[in-house]
């Protein structure tokens, strides 16, 4: 049986599809935010989703995401995603190249990657049926980490009213929620330069990992938003951080590697008015999508990849100083200053 494409109309979306396939029981939607500035690049993300309004959700806010993360780091690529239901079905490569005809017919408009649930294997099957995917053979988790590192240095300092990266995190006390690729390498570089952490994940093996190679301390997944911290940094699902969970935290800087860490963007306020600083996510999280870039555009070297990422701390001290002024949250800020790219 062929793959049935059924295309939905989302206002302010470019195109959104719902594609399904009997036979290998792919069930994905794929959602193209702008390409104004480029081709919709955005990861596939397998999950298991308990209601199709959940993945398209999910789909929307991620490649919306997308948009603003791929502007704000200065890279010729607009925003997209493609999320696919595991919870009738199993990832085989038979339903992998299923996703690879549907990025396919997209027809160069949306190109995927690598995201949570998939690997660099994954995308080489994709690669099969499309020529439309992000190939690497490197993982991008410690780009991603790093990315996340320099918006702590940035925060820190702003708060310090220090104005270059260094030593800014040594002694700080970091607690870290969830820790896959990105966390693990996350807690692997804030160990380095010194920092205190204290972690928690639903796989107690991964914190008992970073418990004997860093020294961190472990509580249980609810209780990460009670630790006192100077920062603490979401690097699991999105949506962690709600009006309830807010009220219950203890930290004086927002910081993460997850993608939509706000349930809403009015949390950002509730944030504000709680003397938080948010350093909002998709400003931070760059560094894997701007290392995958260098092989698409043929960036010159890796040094310059390096310098995007570095250039992450700036951006992100320039986002906090017009909020500061402007008194508004900084969430929106980041999104103007994503807007000012594509000239909305």
């Amino acid at each position: 049986m062929t793959t049935n494409i059924q295309e939905l109309t989302i206002p302010d979306y470019e195109r959104v599809i719902h594609a399904t396939n009997s036979d290998t029981g792919l069930d994905c939607f794929i959602a193209i935010h702008s390409t104004k500035l480029g081709p919709a690049i955005g990861g596939s993300r397998f999950w298991q989703y308990e209601k199709t309004h959940d993945a398209i959700e999910d789909v929307l806010k991620l490649s919306k995401g997308m948009t603003y993360k791929n502007s704000l780091a200065g890279l010729n690529a607009g925003g997209g995603k493609a999320v696919i239901n595991l919870r009738n079905a199993e990832k085989t490569p038979e339903l992998l190249r299923s996703l690879g005809e549907v990025v396919n017919a997209c027809k160069g408009k949306y190109l995927t990657a690598e995201d949570v649930g998939s690997s660099p294997a994954d995308m080489q099957i994709i690669n099969e049926m499309t020529k439309h995917v992000l190939l690497t053979d490197r993982d991008p988790s410690p780009a991603t980490a790093l990315g996340v590192i320099r918006g702590m240095e940035a925060s820190v300092n702003f708060l310090r009213q220090e104005m270059a990266p260094g030593q800014s995190l040594k002694d700080l006390h970091i607690a870290i929620q969830g820790l896959g690729h990105v966390g693990m390498a996350l807690a692997r570089m804030l160990h380095d330069k010194g920092a205190t952490l204290t972690v928690t994940d639903i796989d107690k093996n991964k914190c008992l990992e970073v418990k004997e190679k860093y020294d961190a301390s472990i509580v249980e997944p609810d209780d990460i938003y009670d630790v006192e911290c100077d920062i603490f940094a979401p690097c699991a699902l999105g949506g962690s951080v709600n009006k309830e969970t807010v009220e219950r935290l203890r930290c004086k800087i927002l910081c993460g590697a997850a993608n939509n860490q706000l349930c809403t963007s009015m949390v950002g306020y509730a944030l504000k008015d709680k003397g938080i600083i948010n350093v909002p996510d998709f400003l931070v999280n760059a560094g894997g999508v701007i290392d995958a870039y260098k092989d698409f555009s043929r960036l010159p070297s890796d040094f310059h990849v390096a310098n995007m990422i570095d250039g992450i701390y700036d951006r992100a001290l320039i986002c906090l100083k017009i909020a500061e002024d402007s008194d508004v949250p900084t969430n929106l800020i980041a999104e103007q200053m994503s807007n000012k790219r594509l000239n909305r």
